[in-house]
């Protein structure tokens, strides 16, 4: 019996040509019959189809981003590459991407790898992204560091990451939209920020010195619990929030002549205030966590009872001062002559 045209070759060539003739019966028979010049969607069918297309897929412009290396293609391996560097493909177009006025980089970015979030022919998510926010964010960043919490700040509870976070690039680190309290004012009044006295996290902006900006097992999302109470028998673990800065002899020690200058001649004022039996008074009574009218941050109106909130008229002098409040005579004070009251 005679020999057919491929019952003398190898096996695997035989079976090379066979498929590169479908291909080109399935590819470019149409080309040489004077149909619609070839496009790669004649094997690639579907790149494009979904609800957010990249524009160049969807516009049938392949070449743009993709650039065939050699004749061996579809059936060679390597046949295909990119017109430049695929680490560089994207700024080829997307120019404006990148300040060089902005040198904090989200980690894809820095390293070109843009597929590390986007999709490069078609998405279901604005912006050709593989998820929504923040289920996007949480493919690298633990979901468990932000979630859960039993006081959320409601941008993170919202999974609003992009309202503090630049997805690219910026100026300040964990890429941050603004620096400091800046960021934090965009949403929160500025006012907690004004006025004859600034708590000193709050005038420098620090407000993560206090605040745990994702979330918090306290309330106001604070790093460590400051009570609400007016009155509380005091010890060092009573207010923990303030003594992770301010030193506990500034109310311990009752005889001093430097821990506060709060005191009429030796006698320590802050510890006469915290440590009266079943009245001890807490920080909050007469100090504002963010800022006053009046000087170290006293209120000018003491909250918390009720309806009333207690006036307190507080002045100071360049050795001492003086305080009138609503529940108790107007007392003096004096650091280098004490006062009799």
């Amino acid at each position: 019996m005679p020999e057919g045209p491929f019952d003398a070759m190898p096996q695997s060539r035989s079976v090379h040509l066979v498929a590169a003739l479908f291909l080109f019966a399935a590819c470019f028979a149409p080309v040489l019959a004077g149909a619609e010049p070839f496009k790669c969607s004649a094997c690639h069918r579907g790149l494009a189809e979904g609800k957010v297309p990249h524009r160049p897929a969807a516009e049938g412009e392949c070449l743009r981003c993709h650039e065939q290396l050699s004749d061996d293609h579809p059936l060679g391996k390597g046949s295909m590459g990119f017109v430049v560097q695929k680490e560089k493909l994207c700024l080829t177009c997307h120019t404006t991407l990148l300040k060089a006025d902005k040198p904090m980089l989200h980690k894809p970015v820095a390293e070109g790898k843009c597929y590390d979030c986007h999709q490069p022919h078609v998405s279901e998510n604005k912006a050709l992204l593989k998820d929504a926010v923040p289920v996007l964010c949480f493919r690298c960043h633990p979901k468990e560091r932000f979630t859960g919490a039993s006081h959320g700040h409601p941008p993170v509870a919202k999974g609003e990451c992009l309202s503090c976070h630049d997805a690219h690039q910026s100026e300040t680190r964990s890429l941050l939209k603004k620096s400091g309290s800046q960021l934090c004012f965009a949403c929160h009044d500025p006012k907690l920020a004004v006025g004859k006295s600034v708590h000193k996290p709050v005038a420098s902006g620090d407000c993560v010195g206090c605040h745990a900006v994702h979330g918090s097992s306290y309330r106001k999302i604070l790093k460590a619990d400051l009570p609400t109470v007016l009155y509380r028998p005091f010890s060092e673990d009573a207010f923990p929030l303030c003594f992770t800065c301010h030193k506990p002899a500034l109310v311990l020690e009752s005889v001093t002549d430097k821990a506060t200058n709060f005191r009429n001649g030796t006698r320590n004022l802050h510890a006469v205030h915290v440590n009266k039996p079943g009245k001890g008074r807490s920080c909050r009574m007469c100090h504002s966590p963010h800022a006053s009218a009046q000087d170290r941050l006293i209120y000018p109106k003491a909250p918390g009872f009720g309806a009333w909130d207690i006036p307190i008229r507080f002045d100071t002098t360049p050795t001492g001062g003086g305080c009138s409040v609503g529940c108790h005579r107007t007392f003096r004070y004096d650091r280098a002559k004490a006062v009799e009251n």
